[in-house]
């Protein structure tokens, strides 16, 4: 009986350097001619090669680094290239026979195997894709059933570099057609298969979820007009595999935060378009076009929550429009700026009732006061104001830890966020998991209860029933971490940080509607609130314009750039405050801020009109005048003035 020929590392690599291209030769084309020979190839020399099944606890029995190793032996030797080819040609004929040879779970091991092949990310175009790429996502789209179930269970058992190099392969596919000017109706099979193994890595955590994103699609694709497309069916004659935008998984951050700009404008304009309606009897009723609020500037908190306690989900998809009683400054975008500072600012102080503030870390956290000191439904209405934030492109100073940001995408926090929000609790809790000898009971003297400070008073509950009883030992100290951080962040004192969170994330989900927002990654969904502080204040120069006389070369804007990189690195955050109302940066960059400095009088102080991110510059080439000038309106950075 004739066995097939079977590949290994150790025999290709002797053959290679043997020198025999003629003998290389016939080994590839006997081994990838036939399925069989593949799958008989690279297996474990120990039993685990025998451990094949469909059972979980079962694996394909493949030494996938040998794989990796014997396939990147190609790239040292000169007749790559011809290998290649050969391995091409040669697998066309082994997947013809590909349909009849599905009979059993072995024959499934080719396709972990293959994607290690160079030919697969090396020089990809349209060509490579049609013989490489495209027979191997056809043979696994014709795997049905039981071997499907096999298939994609060996897929969660891969490690961190065997499973990235999978999504890689498809992500090359899918990155070739793209410049190649093809849309996802083309791409349909391998964004198929990308979306599974992107599900099988949201419940594995495998790799990054960055790296499913495909950064080319921001700049090759108008995905803000697909995205309208697409929500509005304007074009019968496609669906939603026509649009690109009907895959977020594949879009990265800035890319996401686009798209829920984009429903924002597109709720906001018919809204706008709804506001004439008929009622009942036939009268025309006139709805505002925007949601107007109007706040006194010494009651906004109170101003601001009796009012949207008022107002209906459908008012929230309104484009927003302050007005703060007493000031003649049109909202052009400065006023409702300065408002969310205001809100944040007043409602996340610790004397409010609502959240506390760590000492070291100027962090905020839900306070978790029993309701009968701190108004729970307020948590509902804060929640509503940041979605509206989100929906009306402002950028609010809300100092949260990432926790948050999990909350609201349904992610647990873990010790890190606990030591994000609180550096020294965190740090405790990392020494007793650190903690190498066998005697934690005696030298942390710890019991399963957590101690919350209630306006001034310590009260203690247990994690878990009888905890008062339980020492925390070595054998169960990862359980009494974990409940203490579920029980810090997640719970609260008789449950009240729960409630207040609960009301919050109720309030953000009615006010922002995005199908997209799930696709978010915690840190994707903080930058979109709240920007970025990643600084590069050379950019900020660069993408700064110039209006009247001013120019890059005129003396005062020498002068003024002189003195703003005299100033300290908080100094000019509060400048960026002074100038556009936050410290911190849109996500999709400074370009977005479209700031400019024009002329003002010599003798005049800066004078920022937030609505439009301009600056009155007074035209003086003065650069140690300009910097105390400077220095004494940006400690004066609120009110507006009518642009």
């Amino acid at each position: 009986m004739q066995y097939p020929i079977k590949l290994d590392h150790e025999s290709l690599k002797k053959l290679l350097d043997e020198g025999d291209a003629l003998e290389v030769m016939s080994l590839i084309e006997s081994v990838f001619s036939s399925l069989a020979s593949m799958n008989m190839s690279f297996l474990y020399k120990d039993e685990r090669r025998y451990n094949v099944g469909f059972c979980f606890e079962r694996s394909h029995g493949i030494d996938m680094d040998q794989v990796m190793e014997a396939f990147m032996l190609f790239d040292e030797y000169p007749m790559k290239r011809q290998y290649m080819e050969l391995i091409v040609d040669s697998l066309k004929i082994a997947f013809q026979e590909w349909s009849e040879n599905l009979k059993g779970i072995e024959c499934l091991r080719v396709l972990l195997m293959l994607p290690w092949l160079p030919i697969f990310t090396e020089n990809v175009n349209v060509q490579t894709i049609k013989n490489v790429h495209t027979p191997f996502v056809d043979a696994m789209c014709l795997i049905t059933g039981d071997l499907r179930a096999a298939l994609e269970k060996w897929w969660t058992q891969l490690s961190t570099r065997h499973f990235r190099r999978m999504v890689t392969v498809f992500k090359t596919a899918i990155k070739a057609m793209l410049k190649a000017k093809k849309g996802p109706r083309d791409c349909h099979k391998f964004i198929l298969i990308m979306q599974k193994l992107s599900l099988i890595n949201k419940t594995y955590h495998i790799i990054p979820l960055e790296t499913f994103y495909i950064d080319e699609l921001n700049t090759s694709v108008d995905l803000k007009l697909e995205y309208v497309l697409e929500l509005t069916r304007q074009d019968p004659n496609k669906t939603e595999l026509d649009y690109w935008t009907h895959f977020p998984f594949l879009l990265n951050g800035v890319a996401k935060g686009e798209l829920i700009f984009v429903e924002a404008w597109l709720m906001q304009t018919l809204r706008r378009q709804s506001s004439l309606f008929n009622t009942a009897h036939g009268t025309i009723i006139f709805e505002l076009p925007h949601l107007e609020l109007t706040v006194r500037r010494e009651f906004i908190v109170s101003d601001t929550m009796n009012q949207m306690a008022g107002l209906s989900e459908s008012d929230l998809q309104k484009p927003l429009k302050v007005n703060i009683a007493g000031e003649d400054a049109d909202d052009a975008g400065g006023v409702r700026k300065e408002f969310f500072i205001l809100v944040m600012r007043k409602i996340l102080q610790s004397d409010y009732g609502m959240f506390s503030e760590d000492e070291e870390s100027h962090l905020v956290w839900f306070s978790g006061l029993p309701s009968e000191f701190c108004d729970r439904e307020q948590f509902h209405q804060l929640g509503r104001l940041v979605g509206l934030s989100i929906y009306n492109h402002s950028i609010v100073p809300f100092p949260f830890p990432l926790a948050l940001y999990k909350y609201l995408l349904d992610t647990p926090p873990d010790l890190e966020d606990l030591c994000e929000l609180s550096p020294s609790e965190g740090k405790g809790l990392k020494m007793l998991l650190s903690y190498e000898e066998d005697d934690v009971e005696d030298v942390f003297g710890l019991n399963f209860c957590i101690s919350f400070n209630i306006l001034g008073e310590t009260h203690t509950t247990e994690l878990l029933s009888g905890g008062t009883e339980k020492p925390v030992t070595n054998a169960n100290r990862d359980e009494y971490v974990r409940l203490y951080v579920h029980h810090r962040l997640e719970l609260g004192y008789n449950g009240e940080i729960a409630q207040q969170a609960l009301l919050f994330r109720k309030g953000f989900s009615e006010s922002l509607h995005s199908r997209t927002l799930r696709f978010f990654q915690p840190c994707e969904l903080k930058e979109m609130i709240v920007g970025n502080e990643n600084y590069d204040w050379n950019e900020f120069r660069d993408i700064l314009m110039y209006r009247g006389e001013y120019s890059s070369s005129h003396p005062t804007i020498q002068a003024f750039w002189k003195a703003f990189f005299a100033l300290t690195d908080d100094e000019r955050r509060k400048f960026l405050q002074f100038l556009t109302g936050s410290t911190r940066i849109p996500v999709s960059g400074w370009e977005e801020l479209h700031a400019a400095i024009q002329p003002s009088a010599p003798e005049s102080l800066p004078v920022a009109h937030t609505c439009f991110n301009l600056l009155d510059l007074p035209n003086i080439a003065d650069d140690v005048e300009l910097l105390r000038r400077l220095r004494i309106s940006i400690e004066h950075t609120e009110g507006f003035t009518l642009a």
